[in-house]
This record gives C-alpha cells, structure tokens and sequence, in this order.
C-alpha cells in the first residue's frame, strides 16, 4: 500500500513539473532543411503534352484518368521521356487527389517505373498546382539504377506553365 501511495505522489508530482501556464509554441516554418529550389532538383521537364483524358464518374466525386508524356533531364542520367497516367478524383472545383504511375526513359531504351499520390489545387483561371511524392521501382538499367527504390517529392502545373520539377528525398 505505501509503494502504491509513493507511485501516485511521484506521478502526481512529475505531472505537476510539466504543466505550464501557457504551452509552447511550436514553430515549423522554419523547420525543413530540405531545399524546393528548382536549381535543385534533380529532374525538370519544360515540355509536356496531354495524350487524352475521360470522365470515369461523376458520383460521389468526379474521377477521371489522364495520360500525359513529358521531355525532361534528370541530372547525371540526361534527356529521358516521361510517359504518366494520372486517375483524379475531385474533392472540390479547387481540389484534387490523384495516383499516378508512369514510365521514365532513356533515349537507348532504358527505363524505370514509378506510382505517386498527388495533391492538386486550383490556383486561377483553370490552372492546377500538383504536389506529389514519387516510389521510384526497381530496375536493372545501368543508368537509371540509381533511382531503385528512390522516394522523392515533386511539384507541376497543368500545361507545364512552370517546369516540372523532382526532388529526391535523402
């Protein structure tokens, strides 16, 4: 019994240490060490066309499936096409969640598979802003290896208004 009453007095007094009159204030804007500088990236695209896009359903959301390709450089691998199917579902006219999986190649045939989830937003005017992170798979072409099992973040704009960029996560 006199342990069971020393117990609840030390929680009590631990407790007691640890409340304070105003709570701190947690601050994480300036929290992330990593750079979103497109100067950064390790991917960028300026050039994109849509390759079709359908209506899946309207109720409860509307979902639809978009296929893209892409011309862009990834750092030390080079000039690669990106080739991507998107399927939206539309929380709201400003706002969307996506899945996308897609194919980046190299021009001798090289190629690795990736899927991402996105989030999009209406900015103005009909124009998207697109934030996503990437699973890059696994492949066995030389150059492209160095993705294997790479996550990384990346950000886009619908017509590629502004380049797509990819930043690799450490």
């Amino acid at each position: 019994m006199l342990t069971g009453l020393f117990l609840l007095h030390s929680v009590t007094a631990v407790l007691a240490q640890q409340s304070s009159p105003t709570p701190p204030q947690l601050n994480i804007k300036d929290q992330n060490s990593m750079s979103l500088n497109g100067s950064e990236a390790i991917y960028n695209a300026n050039t994109s066309k849509s390759l079709g896009s359908k209506n899946l359903t309207l109720t409860p959301y509307r979902t639809t499936e978009e296929h893209y390709f892409e011309h862009g450089f990834f750092k030390g691998i080079g000039y690669v096409t990106n080739n991507q199917t998107f399927r939206n579902t539309y929380l709201s006219d400003k706002m969307l969640v996506g899945k996308g999986n897609g194919t980046f190649e190299t021009k001798d045939g090289q190629k690795i598979n990736w899927v991402s989830s996105d989030l999009g937003r209406s900015i103005d005017n009909g124009r998207w802003v697109f934030y996503g992170i990437l699973l890059f798979n696994n492949t066995t072409s030389k150059s492209l290896s160095i993705l294997n099992n790479s996550i990384a973040l990346s950000k886009s704009t619908s017509g590629l208004k502004e380049p797509e960029y990819i930043w690799l996560l450490k």
